[in-house]
């Protein structure tokens, strides 16, 4: 009988050992999933945009080969553009005249399908409606053929852009349903949009600022209606205006331009800042750093608060570079890592860099200009070696606070952490 009460012992011990050894692996596995997806799911703020690049080096499209290069770099962010010139300027891609919608761009053009359907957790979109279009001649390119507000925006267009863009925020919400993807669906530099004529002497024109409005307003309801109506989890869709003239604005309170004269009366989920007119001109990092806090400061006044946006600044820095033609590599590295660490400062959530590959011809000597991050002969310029760094990095603090932490830090601890990585401090 003590045989086999000790047989029974040794039997109880082995199964509770086994059963132990298997919660403790199973809780070991949850965590490591936990910290991997928040790994991939983490926003590290910083990076970059691909829209209407001068040369590639593969057989994939241009559109295929900069997001891969973007992936490589050690982003989980992409930019690109969704609109009728997916076929001419943008992206060459083969024509198709089933497309005749943005939910059909991104179902029917295999490169764009693509792009979506990658391992990028954030998208920022340019979205302009195919209802909105009017065929440009070949080689023409007139900003006008894709807005319709100048002089005003007659109803048949409002309810057009309604019906497309609610479509396509319900494509994206079901299609990305539980993916835990993230877009941002907005428009490039506004101001050129109120100001077509790209004259920012003149004052605008009233109606044009009024079509404005109402179009910015229809763009920002059919998203807020369609995620209203439509079931879904752990994918989200927002609304931003972007604005580029904002030095306009605090040098002549009277001016009218997209920030004060839209953007505070749509109060949209959120603003994108092309911020040459606050990084460009200065030539010290503490000018650039002032002037750009500055510009902030004043968008983020015009903005009212908003439920249902998740915590944290509704600003972020849409474009900022510096042209390979007038800086050397080290002072572009440079001057990029200054509007970086003073864009981190002031909390913006996103901070990219215009672009993957320079889009620019000089229309005199036809050379690329050397907006890039990597150049017309493949190589990698020092900007480019800045961001795989800053992931690198961004990734061993993680790794490390979640070990000491057992979480994952909030993005304001993140951002200030940030500021002392090497990278940023060559």
């Amino acid at each position: 009988m003590k045989k086999k009460g000790l047989i029974y012992v040794t039997l109880f011990v082995l199964v509770l050992a086994v059963s132990v050894y298997a919660a403790i692996s199973a809780f070991k596995s949850k965590k490591n999933t936990y910290f991997d997806t928040s790994l991939h799911s983490f926003n590290y703020a910083i990076g970059t945009q691909t829209v209407g690049s001068k040369y590639k080096f593969t057989d994939k499209t241009m559109l295929v080969e900069t997001a891969e290069e973007i992936k490589k770099m050690g982003s989980n962010l992409l930019k690109f553009s969704m609109h009728p010139r997916y076929c001419t300027e943008n992206y060459g891609l083969p024509k198709n005249d089933k497309i005749n919608s943005l939910t059909n761009l991104a179902i029917l053009e295999p490169s764009v399908k693509k792009v979506l359907d990658m391992d990028f957790k954030f998208y920022h979109i340019w979205v302009y409606g195919f209802s909105q279009y009017t065929p440009e001649p070949p080689s023409a390119k007139d900003d006008t053929a894709q807005i319709k507000f100048i002089n005003g925006y007659p109803k048949k267009y409002e309810d057009a852009l309604y019906k497309e863009l609610y479509e396509f925020t319900v494509h994206l919400l079901k299609t990305y349903n539980d993916s835990g993807k993230v877009f941002y669906l907005g428009n490039w530099e506004g101001d050129w949009h109120l100001r077509s004529d790209y004259d920012r002497t003149k004052p605008a024109n009233l109606k044009t600022l009024e079509g404005m409005i109402k179009w910015a307003t229809v763009r920002q309801k059919a998203i807020d209606d369609a995620k209203r109506n439509i079931a879904h989890k752990n994918v989200e869709v927002f609304h931003y205006i972007e604005v580029n003239l904002v030095k306009k604005a605090l040098n002549q309170p009277n001016a009218k331009v997209v920030a004060n004269s839209v953007v505070n009366k749509v109060n949209p989920d959120y603003v994108s800042y092309s911020s040459y007119d606050a990084t460009n001109p200065y030539i010290t990092e503490k000018e650039m750093n002032t002037n750009l806090k500055k510009s902030l400061d004043y968008l983020e006044s015009q903005l009212s608060p908003k439920k249902g946006l998740p915590k944290g600044k509704r600003v972020w820095i849409g474009e900022y570079g510096n042209q390979s033609k007038k800086h050397s590599d080290e002072m572009q590295n440079l001057r990029s890592i200054w509007t970086i660490k003073t864009a981190l400062e002031w909390g913006t959530p996103y901070i990219l860099y215009w672009e993957m590959y320079n889009n620019e011809i000089d229309a005199k000597t036809g050379e690329q200009v050397g907006y890039w991050l990597i150049d017309d002969k493949g190589k990698k310029r020092p900007i480019w070696y800045t961001h795989n760094s800053f992931y690198k990095e961004s990734k061993a603090f993680l790794s490390s606070y979640y070990k000491e932490n057992n979480e994952m830090p909030s993005f304001d601890v993140f951002r200030k952490n940030a500021l002392t990585f090497k990278s940023l401090n060559p």
